[in-house]
């Protein structure tokens, strides 16, 4: 799931989204009129694609609520960062911020966004606990969840025939079983990777211990897990050019050198641009399941701004935006899973149920896997960091001759000197 972020970015025409409204002031908006109130709301590298929606939801809004109006500014997806943190450092950040997992964090940590347990409690058993838990940073919750993506296969019924196989596996480890047989019965790769991270995650190995201050992976658990792939390396079972990141898993789908692609099911047409044909005869399951039982999911999420003007107008804005006949609209439109509970509810997604189509059946099932999905990233600023810094050791081991034993130990130094 490192293809996770991109994932989602690339779903909506590369986006991320941002959402935002006026700045600067403290928390005194609830004795504030709101026949005056401005909202500005970014979006991310949305228009033209989504100005329907977008322009739909700020009408909806604005008559629903005289007096409040929102302004919104589509940015380009390169320059997100740097004015979102420019706008934070000068208190000119807007009111309500669509963020991703990791960005959401390091602003929370800086004092940027508003406590949403505080703002928006009576909506958060709306949402499914597992994401919810998205928006938090040392113990408070900085964020409604937004849209969702969690991982669904999509895979290839004739070379797994071949192998010898009626269907895809069902669990991470029966997975790597039936990659050997069919890379020795057919010279494609079955499983494919380019992080380590959610293996160790969703295995039960804490990234960091309870206070967020040192790397808490280096057990035993991780030796054996690091070992398995590197044997499984030497093996010749693992494509290299994929994990490291020098050719892309959905490419090597549509030319039937990998048997499956484990990925959002809002990217299976890629598939179809790619290669008609390898699509008609791909097909789609459920999530391979770690140990735990727990699914990884992608959460984006709608922070408001700590210094918002209007922060009473920003917060119902935040609700607007992500409650279930909104994140419903957005679903039908874009393929995304929403966060609400209610709006998976709809026929739009049991109707994938016996659908022949991998990307309409694999909706249903993503949305089936909503209860167990969970977002474990632990709520630290510098989360991408420490990935790269797992995986780079995780690597050097695939590629040198490093122990296990050793490649973990170099990783959470690494981490550790990233937390100091």
């Amino acid at each position: 799931m490192k293809n996770s972020k991109r994932m989602i970015a690339l779903l909506l025409t590369c986006m991320m989204f941002m959402v935002a409204a006026c700045s600067n002031g403290g928390g005194d908006a609830a004795g504030k009129s709101e026949d005056s109130s401005e909202i500005k709301f970014w979006t991310i590298s949305l228009s033209p694609t989504f100005d329907d929606y977008i322009n739909g939801m700020i009408d909806t809004f604005e008559k629903a609520n005289p007096g409040v109006t929102v302004k919104w500014e589509d940015i380009p997806i390169d320059a997100v960062e740097q004015k979102t943190l420019t706008g934070s450092a000068s208190g000119n950040m807007a009111d309500v911020v669509n963020l991703n997992t990791e960005f959401l964090k390091k602003l929370a940590a800086l004092g940027a966004l508003a406590n949403m347990d505080e703002l928006a409690a009576d909506v958060r058993d709306d949402f499914y606990e597992g994401v919810w838990r998205a928006g938090e940073y040392k113990g408070a919750s900085y964020a409604l969840p937004w849209y969702l993506a969690n991982d669904i296969v999509l895979y290839n019924k004739e070379l797994l025939k071949k192998a010898g196989y009626d269907a895809p596996p069902t669990t991470v480890d029966e997975a790597w079983e039936m990659t050997k047989a069919i890379k020795e019965k057919t010279g494609a790769y079955g499983y494919s990777l380019t992080s380590i991270r959610d293996e160790l995650l969703y295995s039960g190995i804490p990234i960091l211990n309870e206070d967020y201050t040192k790397a808490a992976f280096n057990v035993p658990q991780t030796v054996e897990i690091f070992a398995k792939y590197k044997q499984r390396n030497q093996d010749g079972l693992i494509p290299e050019e994929i994990l490291l990141e020098m050719a892309k898993p959905q490419e090597w789908y549509a030319q039937e050198k990998l048997a499956w692609w484990q990925t959002g099911p809002n990217l299976f047409r890629q598939v179809n641009d790619l290669a008609p044909a390898v699509y008609q005869k791909s097909d789609a399951a459920s999530a391979f399941a770690f140990s735990t039982g727990n699914i990884p999911v992608n959460t984006m999420n709608i922070a408001v701004s700590e210094k918002s003007k209007n922060k009473d107008a920003a917060v119902k804005f935040a609700k607007f935006v992500t409650n279930a006949e909104n994140q419903l609209e957005l679903s039908k439109l874009s393929s995304v899973l929403p966060s609400v509970k209610k709006a998976t509810e709809d026929e739009f997604f049991a109707a994938g149920k016996d659908a022949t189509d991998p990307v309409e059946k694999g909706r249903y099932l993503a949305v089936q896997q909503l209860e167990k999905s969970l977002d474990l990233l632990p709520p630290v600023e510098n989360l991408a960091d420490i990935n790269r810094a797992i995986n780079e050791e995780f690597r050097r081991m695939m590629a040198d001759d490093l122990e296990p034993a050793d490649a973990v130990a170099a990783a959470e130094a690494a981490v550790n000197e990233l937390l100091q």
